[in-house]
């Protein structure tokens, strides 16, 4: 078995490995698919950017996704990537399922032990897949023939690849995410009435709560927006130096949960006096989130704290509904007294690449994932480059090779940076080059829709990274100052938490709801925690101390 695994860790190094270099060509032709699934061992060229002699087919298994626009024929297995890995490699992708409930679907699969060669699980499963030793090694692999690009990855994200170890072995290629930049709050508000007013930029909380007061007095409707999941009281506790939701350094050394420190305290007690003051909507208790853009889209409310996709919902309707003039700007959330505010950050990896202990051709995978890596971050545009390049990324296609992409966490920075670029140019009247742009065109064009024509459509990416005052424009300034804090939890659940988890949210969010709204007073805090404790939070903070500590 140990030689199984070793086997299967050189599936995988080779498949990161083979990233790609030099121009790719655009070809008509299907992919081949094979009834065997999978090929003999053949010998590897010594290239690691090299195809095939003799075509190698490899299976995965793959997630349908709703927002992927096929395009044409293109299907599952016949769509521009699978073509790309037979003509640049000559390697058959041949998926041996794809299913609408991958989880389930999974679970059968390795129960069964008839897995794919190459495919993506989460941390749960893949500890289940590295027990049952169906997985290898892939430490060799790695070394061998991963490509420099990805070995970058490694380098930059230690403490995001050690999740995928075991004994300090790697098993599980981590697929991070597009990036830290994307997780960070702000306070949003609307520009005709905040001009309107005469206000300025919030400098702290009071700030913020007398320009929600004045829009419900002048506007009707009322001042901060919330809903039956507490969501937006959760965002807006940073600015008592509470941060909810992850695990921190406590005074003594230990690590606790933010949710239940006494800043949350702070932040509840004033919560409650704005639910008093007729601030808070009165009817939260009973509003989804759907409700509560329904309020936002109706001029209701002119002050939200949400996260940056809420200039891509609902902020196109609102925009649709009261005119462009009702654009919501982000803000920095400001501390009680206007000092520094620091965000939180949580882990975030999409997931693990897996090679099966019987893949005969491991070094084919690490083609696949190497190819991933290139197309995102190294590809060169120009001439049918650039087509190509399009063709891959247009319409959602990145979501077809889900289980073998690894993505590079800095890709939503850079991105900022570029688009911010090009719009800044354009906007003074210079030329913009659009094939400098790559994958990322659509975005900027998204921009320009906004300033030429005030489509809805454009004012996400406008206000996500194409405007002066963006939310990656104020998250970029977090990242390079380090202004945030990382949660302790860098990794997988522990199991208290996979098992009762849910059980511990609602206790608080229950809780807090009673304080808010008056049935319970302030010092009900406490006995909120308790109950937090003993119904498996203590274990829990024992698990994450032992583990993460």
């Amino acid at each position: 078995m140990r030689n199984l695994k070793i086997a299967a860790a050189a599936v995988l190094c080779v498949v990161m490995l083979l990233g790609l270099v030099g121009p790719f060509r655009l070809v008509k032709k299907p992919a081949t698919s094979s009834e065997n699934f999978s090929s003999e061992a053949v010998e590897p060229p010594e290239d690691i950017w090299a195809p095939y002699e003799e075509t190698v087919v490899i299976t995965t298994m793959g997630e349908e996704n709703s927002g992927t626009a096929f395009q044409g024929d293109d299907d599952y297995q016949n769509n521009p990537w699978y073509q790309a890995y037979k003509d640049r490699f000559n390697i058959d992708l041949h998926n041996k399922w794809i299913s609408n409930d991958y989880g389930t679907k999974l679970n059968l699969s390795i129960a069964d032990a008839d897995i794919a060669d190459v495919f993506y699980v989460d941390s749960a499963r893949l500890t289940t897949l590295y027990n049952a030793g169906l997985i290898m090694n892939l430490d060799d692999v790695f070394d061998r023939y991963a490509s420099d690009t990805l070995k970058g990855y490694w380098e930059e994200n230690k403490d995001t690849w050690e999740t995928g170890c075991f004994d300090g072995s790697l098993y599980g290629i981590p697929q991070m995410s597009y990036g830290i930049i994307d997780q960070f709050e702000y306070i949003w508000i609307r520009q005709d009435w905040m001009q309107e007013c005469g206000f300025d930029e919030p400098e702290t909380m009071d700030d913020v709560i007398e320009i929600a007061t004045t829009f419900a007095k002048k506007y009707g409707g009322y001042g901060l927006a919330e809903d039956q999941n507490l969501d937006n009281f959760f965002r807006i506790a940073l600015s008592w130096g509470a941060h909810p939701g992850i695990w921190l350094e406590q005074e003594d050394g230990t690590l606790g949960y933010g949710s239940i420190q006494p800043e949350m305290k702070e932040a509840l007690a004033q919560y409650a006096e704005w639910y008093q003051e007729g601030i808070l909507n009165q009817n939260f208790t009973t509003m989804d989130s759907d409700k509560m853009f329904q309020d936002m889209i109706n001029g209701k409310c002119g002050v939200i704290p949400f996260a940056q996709w809420f200039s891509y919902n609902p902020l196109p309707d609102v925009i649709s509904n009261q005119g462009p003039e009702a654009i919501f700007y982000p803000y920095e959330i400001p501390t009680q007294d206007g000092s520094e505010i620091k965000g939180s950050v949580k882990f975030n990896n999409g997931g693990y690449v897996v090679i099966s202990n019987n893949c005969k051709n491991p070094e084919a995978a690490m083609k696949i994932v190497n190819f991933f890596c290139y197309m995102m971050d190294n590809a060169v545009e120009g001439g049918e480059e650039t087509e190509f390049i399009y063709s891959l990324y247009d319409n959602n296609y990145p979501n077809i090779v889900r289980g073998t992409r690894v993505i590079n966490p800095m890709t939503d920075y850079n991105q900022y940076i570029q688009i911010k670029d090009a719009v800044d140019r354009y906007l003074a009247g210079e030329e913009v080059d659009i094939s400098d742009l790559g994958k990322n065109v659509s975005k900027f064009n998204s921009c320009v829709n906004w300033v030429e024509n005030q489509d809805p459509n454009g004012i996400g990416d406008w206000l996500q990274q194409g405007n002066d005052r963006s939310t990656y424009g104020i998250a970029k300034e977090y990242v390079d100052n380090k202004q945030y804090v990382q949660d302790a939890m860098w990794g997988a659940q522990t199991p208290t938490l996979q098992s009762a988890g849910s059980t511990l949210n609602d206790i608080l969010i229950e809780g807090f709801t009673k304080i808010i709204i008056g049935d319970q007073p302030i010092d009900y805090f406490d006995t909120i925690v308790e109950q937090w404790l003993a119904a498996g939070g203590e274990q829990a903070t024992a698990e994450i101390n032992e583990t993460y500590n």
